[in-house]
């Protein structure tokens, strides 16, 4: 059971850091997403992107959750790869919690790799909800759908969370039936839209790798 909230603004937040996720295949978009550039991005690629964001919004550290290629040396991130790569998103949040579990921290903001316009702001928004609710999966409510990948999760539920992955469990929305959920409203939705194919691109753009 999930339950909404409408975030107040308050001081303090949950000791934290970021992942970023980038064990796509990026097919349908016909190369890196997350390497991908633009004049519009000043040459940022999304993986830098999603990165800055979180660092704006004080995570102690980022790391990229996925693969670990000499064409991400450049991002300068610590690469995990991925326990349990090819099956799915949920397996990287797991890999993110328990690489960063025992690390003096309490969440993991966890971004995909493709957001358009990730934002500071926004994730604030998450890490204020969590230090209200800190044993909940917080994750922003927009246009009625979860956005998982765009979420603070408690590292006091990554137990939980991989059991369940190892039982079979593989789709985010089967998640307020299993933990905590607190939904939040009034993010903006342009912060948690991504790209999967060429035609969601807003700008022309460049690959670097």
């Amino acid at each position: 059971m999930a339950s909404t909230l409408m975030i107040r603004e308050h001081s303090g937040q949950p000791d934290f850091a970021g992942a970023v996720l980038i064990g796509g295949t990026s097919r349908r978009m016909g190369t890196d997403k997350a390497l991908l550039a633009s004049v519009e991005t000043g040459g940022l690629s999304l993986l830098r992107l999603a990165a800055d964001a979180l660092h704006g919004a004080g995570a102690r550290e980022v790391i990229a959750v996925g693969r670990s290629e000499t064409s991400l040396s450049a991002e300068d991130l610590r690469v995990i790869p991925d326990l349990w790569a090819g099956e799915g998103p949920l397996g990287g949040v797991v890999t993110a919690m328990s690489e960063l579990d025992g690390a003096d921290l309490t969440h993991v903001v966890v971004l995909a790799c493709d957001l358009l316009a990730p934002s500071s702001t926004s994730i604030r928004l998450l890490l204020k909800a969590a230090a209200e609710h800190p044993d909940h999966v917080v994750v922003p409510l927009v246009a009625s759908q979860h956005e998982w990948l765009h979420a603070c999760w408690p590292l006091l539920l990554k137990d939980r969370l991989e059991k369940a992955f190892e039982s079979g469990v593989r789709a985010p929305r089967s998640l307020p039936d299993l933990v905590p959920v607190m939904e939040v409203a009034g993010i903006d939705p342009a912060t948690t839209r991504d790209a999967d194919v060429p035609g969601d691109l807003p700008w022309t753009v460049s690959d670097r790798g």
